[in-house]
């Protein structure tokens, strides 16, 4: 499975009113959050997968070398990967181009064609496993290798200094599962968003890759907004509904004591919706370090 979070533009009509202050704030370095309670803290991290070279931050490691614990989404790939999404992600009765409209159509085909796909190739999926093709074709056509970004530079960090890793989805099937059980909408949803990124094209990543890695979280942000007013039922399952399930997990993290680094997509971490505003709603405050 690929990343969580991308790229795009803020949606008309959503003022700044919406806008944490802390978003345009411009540290050195990607932004980190920090929750704590007592004596245990949690550091909150968000992923920008969109990398052509290495990623190195020596602040963000330091904080993964203070914690005793890495927590992220997914874990690592096994050999079944692609049966296990095949085995619920194609549909033989329900072609691809009769989950969309006709401008859809069009809109997927030419994104297909962008970066080397056929239609044939996409047409026997359903909607969420087209998304996941297109958007491995779109980051390896772009350059964009997933070990060079930060989810592989600080998963083997954790392991090489022999830290448990936790992850939100336990195993591969489940996050299978997981796509299986989106609405009609939220799989059109995460197909378009996934279109969207291959028409904004591979240097619009690479400058978001950019300024995120500068603590910008603008274009996060706008992501976020988007999906929000573009693709709302694909928005609550993505983020609204994942980002209350790790203000429970953070919770617990907390009552168990020591000091924990969670590893989440960018979009996790901005917006109206974000797991640092449901953890206020829980009485819980993060803090930009």
């Amino acid at each position: 499975m690929t990343a969580w979070t991308r790229r795009g533009l803020i949606a008309a009509g959503l003022t700044a009113a919406t806008v944490p202050s802390t978003v345009f704030a411009s540290p050195t370095g990607p932004a980190l959050w920090s929750v704590s309670r007592a004596r245990a803290k949690v550091f909150l991290f968000g992923d920008n997968p969109d990398q052509r070279a290495p990623w190195r931050s020596a602040r963000i490691e330091g904080a993964l070398n203070e914690s005793a614990v890495l927590w992220k989404e997914t874990p690592d790939a096994g050999p079944g990967t692609t049966s296990l999404f095949f085995a619920k992600g194609v549909d033989p009765a329900r072609p691809l181009s009769t989950w969309l409209t006709p401008d859809q159509r069009m809109r997927v085909s030419a994104a297909a064609t962008g970066v080397n796909l056929g239609d044939a190739a996409l047409e026997r999926f359903r909607p969420w496993l087209a998304a996941v093709f297109l958007e491995d074709g779109f980051n390896s056509h772009a350059g964009f290798k997933p070990e060079y970004g930060p989810t592989g530079d600080l998963t083997a960090m954790a392991k090489a200094a022999g830290k448990p890793i936790r992850t939100e989805f336990p195993d591969e099937a489940a996050i299978v599962d997981y796509f299986a059980s989106f609405s009609s909408a939220a799989e059109v949803g995460a197909l378009m968003r996934a279109v969207d990124d291959i028409e904004a094209g591979a240097e619009a990543a690479d400058r978001n890759a950019h300024a995120w890695a500068a603590g910008d979280q603008r274009p996060d942000l706008a992501d976020v907004l988007r999906w929000r007013q573009a693709y709302p039922a694909y928005y609550q399952r993505i983020l609204v509904e994942r980002n209350g399930r790790w203000v429970l997990r953070v919770r617990a993290m907390l009552d168990g004591g020591g000091t924990t680094f969670v590893l989440v997509g960018g979009a996790h971490l901005v917006g109206p919706d974000s797991v640092q505003r449901q953890l206020a709603t829980a009485g819980l405050e993060a803090v930009r370090v």
